[in-house]
């Protein structure tokens, strides 16, 4: 942040509070937004990934991480004042407001309505065309995805 606004670099990829923090000194323009341009705001920004063979020995464990981040991410959406106060109490995070407005604007609950397919797909196409991925997005979700237990937690987190 201090290399733009100084003028020694011309793009910074900001997250969260960083993005409020320059957009509040004036500080450069806002390139994208993914969550509210298209076509990055129609998915999902955010995966969760488990190594293979730990799901396969663990599926209790690996179903309770995940039923922890989707609990956490509900907090986030009906209770945004509560989740950014134990943010910037735990050190998390240092503004209280720009924590607040980020978690009003993020949207938590779509993780119920999403298909996480579309999601890999539109991305690994993005990979795949500047080479960063050799499988082809159809590939990659046949051989390296498995829904299972997102879709228990959707029925069992029902609300």
């Amino acid at each position: 942040m201090r290399l733009l606004a100084e003028g020694k670099i011309d793009a910074y990829q900001a997250f969260a509070e960083e993005a409020q923090e320059l957009r509040a000194r004036r500080i450069g323009r806002v390139v994208l937004d993914s969550t509210t341009d298209r076509p990055w705001s129609q998915y999902s920004c955010c995966f969760m990934a488990v190594n293979r063979d730990f799901a396969r020995k663990n599926p209790v464990a690996t179903k309770r991480a995940l039923r922890a981040v989707l609990k956490a991410a509900n907090v986030c959406a009906l209770e945004p004042d509560r989740a950014a106060r134990m943010m910037v109490e735990r050190g998390y995070a240092k503004d209280y407001e720009y924590v607040v407005q980020t978690l009003r604007g993020l949207p938590y609950t779509r993780w119920r309505e999403d298909d996480p397919a579309d999601t890999i797909r539109f991305y690994a196409v993005r990979l795949h065309e500047v080479g960063m991925i050799r499988s082809s997005p159809q590939k990659l979700i046949a051989q390296s995805t498995d829904w299972r237990f997102l879709n228990e937690l959707k029925k069992e987190l029902k609300g």
